[in-house]
């Protein structure tokens, strides 16, 4: 039997209908389904959503397939549990939102097979209230880096607060897992402390794309006060601090600072649109001017990534 080359990992919690177009999308791969094993992990209610997905995994021929469950809600824990009974020398997490293009493991596993710790697939937006695909910070770093010869820590630095749409060598992980303390965040800590490991970083062809689907009701679109947002950053401060300095001098102090950076522009945003009311601009008519009026013509509006990204 051919040795697993890529363990999928998808944490899903009260999926809806989208998770079987996640699912598809692995099981119409052009790559041979021996060569990828896909590990699903329902965190918190049973069923009826486990036997709904190993039947729907049933049909997708040889393909390789675990379902595990936990009572424990999470998306870390889930992403910990997967890890746990990973056997592929690649580890892809994926969002059961989301989808990847046919050839996303096909294009990915050619451009890594040589000495790559991660390789960086496309990415694509699917916004669904405005059923319309656009791009965003990652979709821009990707173009960035496709034109690099040599692609470094500080110019991955938009990938790494992500652990979704790339491709990880299984043994930069090693015994490194998801903090389950954090809700938000977590990602980029998480791609922070592989970060010593991470040597070479190749880019995919933008044929390889990674879909990500933007809905309101997704656990990064819920509702937070503005306390929580500033407490969350805080906390991701304090362990970024304690990471670097326990690692020292294995940490790439430049890409750490672009860590603080982002926590520092983040509280930044979260203060203007909490207090835009009282700071914001006003029309001559005493009226507050809508945000489109204080963009600068012919420029678009900077949007921010609030899970860390640069």
């Amino acid at each position: 039997m051919r040795k697993t080359e890529v363990s999928i990992i998808i944490p899903t919690y009260k999926p809806g209908n989208y998770i079987w177009s996640c699912l598809n999308s692995i099981c119409r791969q052009t790559i041979s389904k021996e060569r990828i094993e896909l590990v699903v992990v329902v965190n918190g209610c049973n069923e009826p959503y486990v036997g709904d997905i190993k039947r729907f995994l049933y049909n997708c021929g040889n393909l390789q397939y675990k379902v595990l469950h936990t009572d424990v809600p999470g998306v870390s824990k889930a992403r910990n549990m997967g890890l746990s009974v990973a056997k592929g020398e690649w580890v892809s997490f994926i969002d059961d939102d989301d989808w990847v293009s046919e050839n996303y493991f096909e294009e990915l596993l050619g451009i890594g097979k040589d000495d790559a710790h991660i390789v960086e697939a496309n990415v694509a937006n699917y916004d669904e209230v405005l059923d319309e695909y656009r791009d965003d910070y990652l979709t821009r770093a990707f173009v960035r880096n496709s034109k690099r010869l040599h692609v470094t820590l500080f110019s991955a630095r938009s990938f790494m607060s992500s652990s979704c749409c790339k491709l990880i060598r299984r043994s930069i992980i090693g015994k490194e897992r998801f903090d389950c303390s954090f809700e938000r965040g977590e990602d980029a800590l998480f791609m922070a402390k592989l970060s010593k490991n991470v040597k070479v970083i190749r880019t995919s062809s933008s044929d390889a794309v990674y879909y990500r689907r933007l809905r309101n009701g997704s656990a990064s679109r819920k509702g937070l006060s503005v306390w929580q947002r500033l407490r969350d950053n805080a906390r991701l401060a304090k362990a970024y601090t304690l990471l670097y300095v326990m690692g020292f001098p294995h940490y790439d102090a430049l890409f750490f600072a672009t860590r603080f950076c982002a926590l520092a522009r983040n509280c930044l945003f979260v203060l203007k649109k909490r207090f835009k009311g009282i700071w914001g601009w006003r029309s001559k008519k005493g009226g507050r001017k809508c945000d489109a009026c204080l963009a600068r013509p012919g420029k678009k509006a900077r949007s921010f990534d609030e899970s860390g990204g640069t």
